[in-house]
């Protein structure tokens, strides 16, 4: 008997020498990998695990799949944006279980990132890891001037705008982007969510010509009165907000050292405005007819050939305290953790940047994850076509259009219509 307990224990240590993992990353920038190889080798210190890590870069991860997988080599886990996560869950690759198992063992992680990772089913594609999200930051203090409530409804938004432009002194109630690109959907889509519009339905129908979707170009075209002349951008809106040239802009909390640091406003502006930080507000979500907020999750997928115990005890170490801050700290408001509990702590905001805006601000920041949605994406199910609208720039376009030949909200949103069904061949 006791020759085959040692026998076990044997067999056991020799087990936990030679377990490993392999790690396949999108953080592929070298100080970035620096950080995740340390992490690695903390990890392995403290479990005997080994943790290959692997840079894939993101463009290139969805053609590295099929390859892997007819080699044999598929990692055990992948850390990646929601789009090829939830591509690769629904062709089959993904532990679900596993996944569901973490985030409810966390029992702490934002409803709204969770979500984004479902498989419509009740259980979820990968582990929501670190995200950014957007919303409108605003002058705190001249809306306590002017006695007005935080812009996150459709009319305290308007209403700001309104109360706020004054072009004579080349001030602004808003600086919205009105250029054919990015930007401005990412813009329109936290509008139009708010009124509880898609472009395109679950059922894959183009819905640019509903009332909800025509109302929210209204709504856009509205705040363009109040918004900087000219077809404005990104940057017209980040720098605008520097300089003081506006109440309000849309942005994503990349924007936050920019705010808060001085060389860093400094290498986007000629001066620095160190109340600025104290007097920038965060309007976490957006309320029309619903509450919605627009974000990116980045995601940990465990593949179904994965070494399950390994992965799972990988994935908390990685989740948990300082391994986690010392992660998302990469990136300080671009990257934000999707645990409550590590978005609250006081490790997460030990940070030059982040300890200028305060536990309370940060946490108020964060909890925008609780209602983040996209386009692509509804009840588990990728909107796939989606991703063809965005390539052509359609709704860019269209507010591009709406703006350079005045058109209405009506004709907006039918130029939008028939331009979709010919993109995509309805």
């Amino acid at each position: 008997m006791k020759r085959l307990l040692v026998l076990i224990m044997v067999v056991l240590l020799v087990s936990a020498v030679f377990a490993k993992i392999t790690f396949w990353t999108t953080e592929v920038e070298s100080n970035r990998m620096q950080r995740i190889r340390a992490l690695a080798t903390i990890f392995k210190a403290q479990t005997g695990i080994d943790v290959e890590v692997v840079p894939v870069e993101e463009n290139d991860l969805l053609k590295q799949i099929p390859i892997a997988k007819n080699a044999g080599t598929l990692p055990d886990l992948i850390e990646s944006g929601i789009e090829p996560m939830l591509l690769l869950g629904s062709e089959n690759f993904m532990n679900v279980d596993l996944a569901t198992k973490i985030i409810n063992d966390f029992g702490d992680v934002y409803n709204g990132a969770a979500r984004l990772l479902s498989n419509g089913e009740g259980k979820y594609y990968a582990i929501p890891f670190h995200a950014w999200v957007q919303g409108i930051w605003y002058r705190k203090d001249w809306f306590k001037a002017q006695d007005l409530g935080d812009p996150i409804t459709w009319y305290n938004i308007a209403l700001a705008a309104k109360v706020l432009n004054n072009p004579k002194k080349g001030v602004y109630g808003i600086i919205l982007p009105k250029k054919a690109n990015a930007y401005a959907e990412q813009v329109f889509t936290e509008i139009a969510l708010a009124n509880g519009a898609r472009p395109i339905d679950e059922n894959g129908n183009v819905t640019f010509n509903t009332p909800e979707m025509i109302e929210a170009f209204r709504f856009y075209k509205e705040l363009g009165k109040y918004s900087k002349p000219g077809f404005t951008d990104v940057l017209d809106a980040l720098k605008g907000y520097l300089r003081g040239e506006t109440a309000m802009i849309f942005y994503s909390t990349y924007i936050m050292d920019d705010i808060a640091v001085e060389e860093v406003q400094r290498g986007r502006i000629d001066n620095f405005n160190p109340q600025l930080v104290v007097n920038t507000g965060f309007a976490n979500k957006m309320i029309n007819v619903r509450p919605t907020s627009y974000g990116q999750v980045v995601a940990l997928g465990i593949t179904k050939n994965a070494n399950a115990s390994e992965v799972e005890k990988f994935v908390k170490f990685l989740m948990t305290d300082k391994n986690y801050v010392y992660w998302v700290h990469m990136a300080p408001g671009g990257m934000n953790p999707t645990r409550k509990s590590v978005a609250e702590s006081d490790e997460f905001l030990d940070n030059p940047v982040l300890e200028r805006y305060g536990k309370a601000k940060i946490a108020e920041i964060v909890a925008a994850l609780d209602s983040v949605e996209r386009f692509e994406f509804i009840n588990g199910k990728v909107i796939t076509d989606m991703s063809k609208l965005s390539a052509n720039f359609v709704i860019g376009k269209a507010i591009n259009y709406m703006f350079a030949n005045d058109w209405t909200p009506q004709q907006t949103a039918m130029w939008a219509q028939k331009e979709a069904e010919k993109i995509l061949g309805k």
